[in-house]
C-alpha cells in the first residue's frame, strides 16, 4: 500500500489538529457526521446547555445555528473549505466575549 505525498501532509494535518484541538475550544476537529448523528448532537447539546441559557441567548443560538445551516445549503458553499474563515470568527467572538467578563469581574 502506497501512500501520496498529499496523503501524507493530510493525515500529519488531521493530528497536529486534533491536538491543538485539546486547549483551543476554536479549533475545529476534522471529523464528518451521519444525519442521525448530527441531529443527535445537537438535541443533546441543547438539552445541555438550556439550564445555563436565558431565552434571548438561545434565540441567538438558535439564529446562528440555522444562519450556518443554510449557508451550507447553498450551491457552491463547502464550509470544509472556509474552516480558516469560521476559525477566526469563532476566535473573534471568544476574544472579544471573553474580554468583555473580565471587564465586568
Amino acid at each position: 500500500m502506497k501512500i501520496t505525498k498529499n496523503d501524507l501532509k493530510r493525515i500529519i494535518l488531521e493530528t497536529l489538529n486534533e491536538v491543538e484541538v485539546e486547549g483551543d475550544p476554536t479549533q475545529l476537529k476534522a471529523r464528518s457526521m451521519g444525519a442521525s448523528e448530527f441531529t443527535r448532537s445537537g438535541m443533546e447539546a441543547r438539552k445541555g446547555a438550556s439550564a445555563e441559557l436565558t431565552n434571548s441567548e438561545q434565540g441567538i443560538i438558535d439564529q446562528v445555528d440555522e444562519f450556518l445551516l443554510n449557508l451550507a445549503k447553498q450551491q457552491g458553499v463547502d464550509l470544509n473549505n472556509s474552516r480558516a474563515l469560521i476559525r477566526q470568527v469563532m476566535k473573534l467572538l471568544q476574544n472579544r466575549l471573553g474580554s468583555a467578563k473580565e471587564n465586568k469581574g
